[in-house]
């Protein structure tokens, strides 16, 4: 269902980081507390409500978005507990683990465990030691959600493949980002960019600053690319940049990072720009048009014929000859049990007939 331009407005200006209480002139209706929900802000503007910083809202028109705060602070310990389980699994075993996105987000920046929804876990370990992680966690119990298409693909992806620990997901990268992808930093060792946080007496470590913010935009922009924008993401960045006192200069160095990237990445952070009263977009953009854009943007979830493009633009900028073959025609002849796993059979389905339905996209 498409979200009115209006709709996103309204939304905006009540997840925005507010300095002084807002008094909106609208009251909630179903678009607008769906639309909440289902771009992770629910949970943050109840807070907002709660803690006199929405004005405009009575308590009965919060109901489904106070349960999915309650409900994000419950999900948050057993998340939580989960990280921490492996992250010491992974520790004995001498492989050193970060967290990223949604467990570092919510433990460090939001300053409220049930802010910010998580729908897994997201670990980052030293590149080269993604299937030592793997090998290391399924030996403990863990138990694998999904088939890579082949092994080689899950050589050169991001993370290798999902695993569940005691009913939650969890996804080991290896790489911020895949080896084709523009936003690859080969020349970047994320480890020596860390910092540690403390939670709950537990050791966190996650991504400075800096490094947090180029893999929140950079990822924002990927997840654009694949299928539309969650306005969740615009919160993340914007709760970020509002934490530094040197905003201008904090963009800059997050720019630096990837140079050839900046005209995307800027117009990006303009947007997030929306979500800070009183602050000026870092482009001379008109505000309406950014909102139009975000609208458009939000709406736009339908990308899968486009998706396979995107894989392939990342497959041949995979460095090798030989592998960017072998991607290629896993790309297209995945292995067998990739394709039983895709198409939800175990039976002796001809392989040449599940091909097709590949190369059909049925």
């Amino acid at each position: 269902m498409a979200i009115s331009k209006e709709t996103v407005q309204q939304l905006i200006s009540l997840c925005s980081i507010h300095t002084e209480a807002f008094e909106c002139d609208f009251v909630l209706n179903d678009e607008l507390i769906s639309a909440g929900a289902s771009n992770g802000l629910a949970a943050w503007c109840y807070a907002q409500h709660k803690n006199g910083h929405l004005r405009c809202l009575d308590e009965s028109s919060l109901k489904q978005w106070k349960s999915i705060y309650f409900q994000n602070t419950i999900q948050y310990q057993k998340y939580l507990a989960v990280y921490n389980k492996v992250s010491q699994l992974l520790r004995d075993a001498g492989i050193p683990v970060m967290a990223l996105k949604g467990i570092a987000l919510a433990s460090s920046l939001y300053l409220d465990d049930g802010l910010r929804p998580m729908g897994d876990v997201d670990i980052l370990v030293p590149e080269g030691s993604g299937f030592d992680a793997l090998k290391v966690l399924l030996s403990k119990g863990a138990e694998p959600v999904v088939v890579p298409r082949s092994r080689y693909h899950e050589q050169v992806d991001a993370h290798v493949r999902a695993i569940k620990i005691d009913g939650v997901m969890v996804e080991i990268h290896q790489r911020l980002f895949t080896l084709g992808s523009n936003y690859h930093t080969p020349e970047v060792d994320f480890f020596n960019h860390a910092i540690s946080i403390n939670k709950q007496g537990h050791e966190i470590v996650r991504l400075n600053d800096v490094m947090m913010a180029y893999h929140l935009v950079a990822h924002a922009i990927k997840g654009i690319e694949m299928g539309g924008l969650r306005l969740g993401w615009l919160l993340d960045v914007a709760l970020l940049f509002n934490s530094v006192k040197d905003r201008q200069g904090f963009i800059e160095q997050v720019l630096e990072i990837k140079p050839q990237k900046r005209q995307e990445m800027l117009e990006f952070i303009n947007m997030c720009f929306l979500l800070m009263p009183g602050q000026k977009g870092i482009q001379e953009n008109d505000g309406e048009e950014v909102l139009r854009k975000i609208t458009r943007l939000v709406n736009d979830h339908d990308h899968s014929k486009e998706h396979r493009l995107i894989n392939l633009k990342h497959l041949v900028k995979t460095p090798g000859v030989a592998m960017k073959c072998r991607l290629l025609f896993y790309e297209f002849f995945p292995q067998k049990a990739y394709m039983q796993f895709r198409y939800n059979t175990m039976v002796n389905e001809p392989l040449w007939r599940m091909y097709l339905k590949r190369i059909l996209r049925r």
